[in-house]
């Protein structure tokens, strides 16, 4: 041990200093502020099941105060299509309300089973906007999960064009049935668009999301900014190689770490810290054999910092839990609370690696 020791600092003693290996990133043009790591915030409940909108003001304030330039509320696979539109609306203005003055762009899921429904979210997303001038906002939308074509994702951002009047991030998947918009596609929308397209949550299967990353970015400034997805798996190879200037992921507990990573990806990593920022971030959310998804322990994180105030979730009647969160089984407007439990082990290790990371962003800053 004591001789490989030596090696290896004999071996480091003589590495070069560390310099930028990322791509060079051209100017998108578009709104300079949509740009970097735009977590999205879990949905807080009470015991009884009810939305909890002062937990909801304090998770979105909480994320700009760890000076990550976006959040999101409510979006991906958070089983946000449990809650009514009267709820989404209420939420929209309770975050809208606490984001007043905030240098952070707080970015509402417009989301639909067809475009109607995105388009009514869309709506209250614009009368909020008018009755909160003073909070910058912007719209994030996936395609339409009963859509079945090209044409019918086409038609569906269209329609929402002729309506949102600020910048929308395309998420490029929703389920296996409805296809994904093609490159071509969104560089299309973009050109006709420009005020509104342009920004783009890669997140297609596989070796896929980094090939057309790299064409998105090609296609600068008419695409705009493209960001990661993944849960943040890849981001710091997307962002070296494929031109990624941002992620968009579920993990807003995690928010402190992720404005920290970004300040380093924005410096070309002058101090030689982004790997191990990175290393530390992936040991966070990769505790697989805790509850995972997007509702497990994060919500734990949350709870404890005194954010939310239960780690209550609304699941489906039916459902599976995957990596990627609840997962209906069937009909998937019927739901049930669940409220996962940490051992004490298990806390005393997630608080651990936690406390870590507050103190290694408190020493690197």
């Amino acid at each position: 041990m004591g001789l490989a020791s030596a090696v290896l600092a004999g071996y480091a003693a003589k590495l070069p200093k560390k310099v930028s290996t990322a791509v060079a990133k051209a100017d998108g043009g578009g709104d300079k502020r949509m740009r970097g790591p735009f977590p999205i915030l879990s949905t807080p409940y009470h015991e009884d099941g009810s939305m909890d909108y002062e937990s909801l003001k304090r998770g979105v304030r909480f994320t700009a105060d760890s000076e990550c330039p976006g959040v999101i509320w409510c979006q991906s696979n958070d089983a946000v299509d449990l809650l009514t539109f009267e709820e989404k609306v209420k939420g929209y203005e309770a975050c809208a309300e606490a984001m007043q003055d905030v240098n952070c762009m707080m970015t509402f899921g417009c989301n639909g089973v067809d475009t109607a429904q995105m388009l009514r979210e869309t709506e209250a997303v614009e009368q909020i906007a008018k009755k909160y001038p003073r909070t910058n906002i912007a719209i994030i939308t996936r395609p339409p999960s009963t859509g079945k074509t090209l044409d019918d994702v086409r038609a569906y951002y269209e329609a929402q064009a002729k309506v949102a009047q600020r910048p929308v991030i395309i998420q490029t998947v929703v389920n296996n049935t409805c296809p994904s918009p093609t490159v071509d596609m969104l560089i299309d929308l973009a050109r006709k668009h420009p005020k509104i397209f342009g920004y783009i949550k890669e997140e297609s299967g596989g070796a896929q999301a980094n090939a057309n990353m790299i064409k998105e970015n090609a296609a600068k400034p008419i695409i705009h900014t493209v960001f990661s997805a993944w849960g943040g798996w890849q981001w710091l190879y997307q962002s070296r190689r494929c031109g990624s200037e941002g992620l968009i992921t579920e993990r807003c507990a995690y928010a402190p770490l992720l404005g920290y990573i970004w300040k380093q990806m924005e410096n070309n990593d002058r101090d030689g810290k982004l790997t191990l920022a990175y290393a530390l971030f992936r040991l966070l959310i990769d505790q697989r054999d805790f509850p995972g998804g997007l509702r497990g322990y994060s919500l734990y994180y949350l709870q404890r910092q005194g954010v939310f105030k239960t780690t209550v979730s609304r699941v489906y009647q039916k459902s599976e839990n995957k990596e990627q969160g609840m997962v209906a089984v069937g009909d998937t407007t019927k739901w049930k609370l669940h409220n996962f439990k940490l051992t004490d082990l298990q806390k005393a290790e997630l608080d651990e690696c936690y406390d870590d990371m507050l103190r290694f962003v408190k020493e690197n800053s």
